[in-house]
């Protein structure tokens, strides 16, 4: 296999688990970042305002990470065609 296709496979694998971590582990990636940490669950039943944060992270991590694997795969299924 090419060095060029582990470089990108590496590369995917990074944005792969960026995006998961910005997905399920936010409260990482806020500390990390120093982004506020979200509500707590009380307060989040009682003013019935979610933290609009918690769903960009959600949504941009999933997409990273989706394209890190889509961006590997596709590489590496092209080079062994």
């Amino acid at each position: 296999m090419p060095s060029y296709v582990l470089i990108v496979d590496i590369f995917g694998l990074v944005l792969a688990v960026i995006g998961f971590n910005m997905a399920f582990r936010q409260i990482a990636i806020r500390r990390r970042f120093g982004l506020p940490l979200p509500p707590s669950a009380q307060l989040r039943e009682q003013n019935d305002n979610a933290d609009p944060l918690t769903y960009i992270m959600r949504i941009a991590g999933v997409m990273v990470m989706i394209f890190g694997i889509v961006i590997g795969g596709a590489m590496t299924l092209l080079n062994l065609a």
